[in-house]
């Protein structure tokens, strides 16, 4: 499959989300804000979408069978089932064993604001258990503005929030982390290479690791980067800042496929830098044209299953493809070199199928001008689009399949298209494990 051609849209939600909260049939609530998309991923099985809104759902959407079959029109999404917290979600991360046959499996966590770390299950709206992480001077509860379970054991995870990295064991219901890494030791002390401040708003750890030595990299909404050996749990390696450029904060981190260089991307940053982890704090190159001028998270992705390029979308509703390479020699590397109008309204998410063969996006934004409008005045659907849609790729050409770089890409792993594995992983090792 290729990211280089414009991919044909297979499956969609329609316009049923372009609405207020509240404003959708069924919908609970009567809020004025627009119902916008925050985050898409895809289950490490790549049977299932799970999705969070505005209106405080994290809907389950299980991939229908038929999706890459011959069609008129784009197929209609429907979720399969959906799950309301009290309070906006600030993370979310799924089982990474999680297999649709296996029902027991079928859970992720996620974080809302006042509020313990839910295990939900991805089937049915039940909560199998619950983590509280609170502060013992205030007794409040900390909120984890990122999530993410560790490669190397499946039953824990990792919670970034301020100036703490906390490690909690999934089977220990009711129960604070185990381990809680300070990233700085008193909000008083001096900052050194090695301490970092502020909120730890992304996190993410080596891939091809799953031994337990991979490195944990997290970044703060202070624009500074810490990585940390044997997944957060060994010694800290460096911390850098990013220094001089656009940028408020960072959003999400992601490990290029062949494990040398972190993709960082920020609020308000028309760019994804790209870091070189061997010498920490040094830029190797930008991917340009990113069009993320926003508070919003615009997230990204990697094609681990291809050739290893970056997709990202934008505020202007097109989604973007960068090769990936990080040669100073080719001056084309920091260009998009494929782009093709998604949404009407600002992409939120672009990620890959595991299997490589189909790509989901999802949009929208909040819209202040709505607070303004009186009851019954204007088209609800008018300049919104809350959507979630998937993408058939193209076929790779086989100009394509004699390109690339093989230090970067290891696309020469996979022999064949995999157009028939929509609801199979594709390149997911190690044993299968059991959640709670």
């Amino acid at each position: 499959m290729s990211l280089l051609t414009p991919p044909k849209l297979v499956a969609s939600t329609g316009e049923t989300y372009n609405c207020r909260i509240g404003g959708r049939q069924g919908a609970v609530g009567g809020g004025r804000e627009s119902n916008l998309f925050r985050s898409a991923q895809w289950s490490p099985d790549g049977t299932c979408i799970l999705t969070s809104s505005e209106d405080n759902e994290l809907r389950t959407w299980i991939v229908p069978a038929d999706l890459l079959e011959p069609s008129e029109s784009p197929k209609q999404l429907e979720p399969f089932s959906s799950i309301r917290t009290a309070e906006p979600v600030y993370a979310a991360a799924i089982y990474p064993y999680m297999q649709l046959s296996t029902p027991s499996t079928c859970c992720f966590i996620a974080s809302s604001r006042d509020h313990p770390i839910q295990l939900y299950d991805m089937l049915t709206p039940t909560t199998r258990a619950s983590y509280p992480l609170i502060d013992p001077m205030t007794e409040k509860y900390h909120t984890p503005a990122s999530l993410l379970f560790a490669p190397s054991n499946p039953n824990r995870f990792i919670a970034g929030t301020t100036s703490q990295i906390s490690f909690f064991d999934i089977h220990r219901n009711g129960e604070g982390p185990a381990i809680a890494l300070k990233t700085i030791p008193t909000r008083r002390s001096v900052q050194t290479g090695h301490t970092m401040k502020g909120i730890i708003s992304a996190l993410a750890v080596c891939p091809g690791n799953s031994d337990g030595t991979g490195v944990l990299a997290a970044g703060t909404f202070g624009r500074q980067v810490g990585l940390y050996s044997a997944e957060g749990t060994g010694e800290t390696i460096g911390v850098f800042g990013l220094g001089g450029g656009d940028g408020a904060g960072v959003t999400q981190l992601v490990w290029s496929q062949c494990e040398r260089y972190l993709y960082i991307a920020e609020r308000k940053s028309e760019v994804i830098s790209v870091y070189d982890i061997r010498v920490a704090g040094e830029k190797v190159e930008s991917f340009r044209g990113r069009r993320a001028g926003t508070n919003q998270r615009v997230g990204i992705d990697v094609a681990y299953a291809l050739r290893g390029e970056v997709v990202g979308g934008g505020i202007d509703g097109k989604v973007r493809i960068w090769e990936a390479g990080h040669s100073r020699e080719d001056s084309h590397i920091g260009t998009a070199h494929c782009e093709w109008h998604a949404h009407n309204d600002v992409v939120s998410s672009a990620v890959v199928h595991p299997g490589g063969a189909v790509l989901a996006t999802c949009s929208g934004s909040r819209k202040p001008e709505a607070l303004g409008e009186d009851e019954g005045e204007g088209e609800e659907g008018n300049g919104w689009d809350n959507s979630l849609k998937i993408w058939a790729l193209s076929p790779l050409s086989h100009d394509q399949e004699d390109t690339g770089d093989k230090e970067y890409n290891t696309a020469d792993r996979y022999d064949k298209e995999k157009d028939e594995t929509i609801g199979v992983a594709i390149g997911q090792k190690g044993t299968e494990g059991t959640c709670i």
